[in-house]
């Protein structure tokens, strides 16, 4: 028996005297023929969340579905009580980001109870049972970043060896925790290079005077990197100001590495002055939770696992997995350099070209 059926007994039970059955099977009929997904975003302070929330929109609108949105500004308990708010709605599923990993699975069972599909992207619940999962290895993605630089100071000086400055983010948010972790991992196993790890809480001023800091307590400084492409803006300017602001090959150039793959890195990259970015993707991440609960869950079918494909994607390929809270997509994390930065698939090219949202 669906959830709606269900739902639609529950209420004949508490109306039935004041509206009559046949009134209120009506409205059960009605029920069942409304697509509602709405989703619950964590901020719409970074242009990355901004995509998130319009890929959700477009793909539910694109099957005739109603859509809202709420923005819990990085507040955790709004955002439960927005959860709240939107199960009286009795939607057909829910997606999300969550801020808190652990303090969302409250949540998410309550929807469990009604037996509501729940999506979440970009940030893994720690529990609940959820319909799909679409994220990215925000640990790999460090390691990736630091093989980056890596390879690069090995091409400059013969060996794996310089100075190197991480302006690593907040670490309350796991992502950049993640991210940093990763890292470390790397940079650990590389005794004859200098690496400098400085908390920045992902802000771009913070980034602007760490990076001035560093610059002036190590002037030949090799390589900098930011967990995310937004404040990394701060560390470009501190590189204008002392001008170190260089092409790839010319003299005086900072290896400069990132994570995330928004406009703003791509066009560096396109440029000359970024050397790579490694990327994660949410329109994906918006698209294939709504496909995945559309296709699968609001037919009573679990998501099945293994190989997901899809060219319209960069990536292309990714696999299904039975994860901590059920079926999960890790999109591969993947480089954007000069050879591929041109490419029309990445998510940054998507939302500016296609979708005409101008990056800010």
């Amino acid at each position: 028996m669906t959830r709606l059926t269900n739902v639609s007994r529950r209420q004949v039970m508490a109306g039935s005297a004041a509206l009559g059955l046949g009134a209120m099977l009506g409205r059960s009929a009605f029920a069942q023929d409304r697509l509602s997904i709405p989703y619950s975003n964590k901020s719409l302070d970074y242009y990355f969340f901004v995509i998130q929330e319009e890929a959700v929109k477009r793909a539910v609108e694109a099957n005739k579905g109603e859509f809202q949105a709420t923005n819990a500004n990085f507040d955790n308990t709004r955002q439960l009580e927005q959860w709240q708010s939107l199960l009286l709605s009795q939607p057909s599923a829910i997606i999300s980001d969550p801020i808190d990993s652990q303090a969302i699975v409250s949540a998410i069972r309550r929807y469990n109870k009604q037996k509501i599909p729940v999506g979440i992207i970009d940030t893994p619940a720690d529990g609940g049972d959820v319909a799909i999962t679409v994220s990215f290895d925000n640990f790999e993605g460090g390691v990736m970043a630091a093989n980056e630089i890596i390879n690069r100071l090995i091409k400059k000086y013969g060996s794996p060896k310089g100075t190197v400055l991480n302006c690593y983010g907040a670490l309350a948010s796991v992502a950049w925790r993640l991210r940093k972790e990763g890292m470390d991992s790397v940079f650990a196993q590389y005794p004859d290079i200098t690496y400098l790890a400085r908390p920045t809480e992902g802000q771009l001023e913070q980034m602007l005077s760490v990076t001035l800091s560093t610059l002036s307590e190590y002037p030949d400084l090799d390589a900098v990197h930011a967990p995310s492409d937004s404040p990394a803006r701060g560390i470009a300017t501190a590189l204008q100001q002392r001008d170190r602001w260089k092409k790839v090959g010319e003299d005086g150039h900072v290896i400069f590495v990132n994570i995330d793959g928004e406009p703003v890195a791509v066009n560096w990259v396109q440029e000359g002055y970024m050397d790579a970015c490694v990327s994660q993707d949410p329109i994906a991440y918006g698209e294939i939770a709504v496909e995945m609960i559309l296709k699968h869950s609001l037919k009573g079918e679990a998501v099945p696992l293994g190989t997901y494909e899809n060219k319209k994607y960069f990536w292309e390929k990714g696999e299904i997995v039975e994860g901590k809270t059920g079926p999960t997509l890790i999109i591969p994390a993947f480089v954007i350099n000069g050879d591929n930065a041109a490419d029309p698939r990445h998510w940054g090219a998507v939302a500016e070209k296609e979708w005409g949202i101008p990056y800010a």
